[in-house]
């Protein structure tokens, strides 16, 4: 009898056994960190592309510190997904598209360019797919949907700031609009004007321009033939970089006022001595801050990359920061994380103080930068 039980023992030793395995690999499963995938959407060829890598350094550089933190502290971990919207607003839709469906993200950050976004924004309402840009300044995005935010100011608010420093700082009561046909474009133009008008100042001239070009002499003597003293840019850095620099070539040389989007290295190299006296409406974003959390994102961007980091960088910084942050914290779908968003209150970036109110959107104050020996200052 207890040569036949001892066969049992063993089994029931060797079942127990793998029980307690089984269990030790599940345990050590389990232990193992959740990570979560963010989908990003930036322009990184195209019109958009300086912007975007810009962006893209930002985000690489803010979800590293946080896998780094969740190493030593832990907590789940995260990686991105990147798809290139070629600067066009159909393909942001293809490669938000792409994200849903394949790689099934709930959260999307980027759409550099306002068209980007605006297009974007219906798939993400219709797919409940939460979309955040730190770049896109179209007025439009405001009505774009629940499930969209940016933590970059908008156009009218950027517009605003100039139109007063234009009319009030610099005396010039004769203005006129050069400004792009693109969302962003006309929003800007329409802000800048409606301010003007508002600040009691003669309704602004206005001159558009298609996108893509690289000769603009026929615009500036358009805005020639106008006699402004002061002339409002909107566009992006190279376009804005070349009709500086023509209208220097051209000898018209009003006084020269520009969207955020000229603040760049390359449309200094473009623009050269055209750049001059020119003036801009600047994010909060300073790099100059004595700020330690601002001094330590611009050593650290500085010692990765090799550049200065702008705005674009440190909006896309914060971005990864606040969605990482809110998921870490149990915000794990749109839904969830939606509702953090919108109870954002002062939440103290390397951008600026973000809020965001209820149609997620954010002000931030407007700072003056101008073109003095070849560098952008504050004024």
């Amino acid at each position: 009898m207890h040569r036949r039980q001892k066969p049992i023992s063993i089994l029931v030793l060797l079942a127990l056994s793998a029980m307690a395995i089984l269990a030790a690999a599940c345990d050590k499963q389990a232990a193992q960190p959740e990570e979560y995938e963010i989908g990003v959407v930036l322009a990184l060829t195209g019109r958009g592309a300086t912007y975007g890598q810009d962006s893209l350094n930002g985000m690489q550089l803010a979800l590293d510190e946080v896998n780094e933190e969740a190493k030593k502290n832990g907590g789940p971990h995260f990686r991105m997904t990147v798809e290139d919207s070629k600067s066009t607003g159909q393909q942001s839709v293809e490669a938000l598209r792409k994200l849903i469906d394949q790689n099934k993200v709930f959260v999307a950050v980027g759409f550099t360019l306002s068209d980007e976004a605006l297009n974007a924004a219906p798939l993400a309402e219709q797919r409940k797919v939460l979309l955040l840009s730190p770049s896109a300044v179209s007025d439009d995005l405001k009505n774009a949907g629940d499930y969209v935010f940016r933590n970059r100011e908008g156009a009218a608010t950027q517009a605003e700031a100039i139109a007063r420093a234009a009319v009030e700082r610099f005396g010039k009561q004769k203005l006129a609009v050069l400004h792009s046909n693109s969302a962003n474009g006309i929003s800007y133009r329409d802000g800048f004007v409606n301010a003007v008008v508002a600040l009691g100042a003669p309704t602004p001239s206005t001159v558009d321009y298609d996108e893509g070009k690289t000769d603009y002499k026929a615009d500036i003597e358009r805005l020639r033939a106008l006699s402004p003293e002061g002339v409002y840019l909107t566009g992006l850095d190279k376009e804005m970089g070349l009709i500086l620099k023509q209208a220097n070539e051209m000898g018209f040389k009003p006084q020269f006022f520009a969207s955020a989007g000229a603040i760049s290295q390359r449309l200094l190299d473009t623009a050269g001595a055209g750049a001059e006296g020119l003036v801009c409406g600047s994010a909060p974003f300073d790099p100059k801050s004595n700020e330690p959390h601002v001094q330590a994102f611009v050593k650290a961007y500085k010692e990765r990359f090799g550049a200065d980091p702008d705005f674009f960088a440190a909006n896309s910084y914060d971005a990864i920061k606040l969605v990482t942050g809110f998921i870490r914290e149990g915000a794990t779908d749109a839904d969830s994380l939606k509702a953090r968003l919108y109870q954002v209150k002062d939440y103290d970036g390397i951008g600026g103080k973000t809020t965001f109110d209820q149609y997620g959107e954010v002000s931030k104050p407007i700072a003056l930068v101008q073109v003095h020996n070849g560098e952008f200052q504050k004024i």
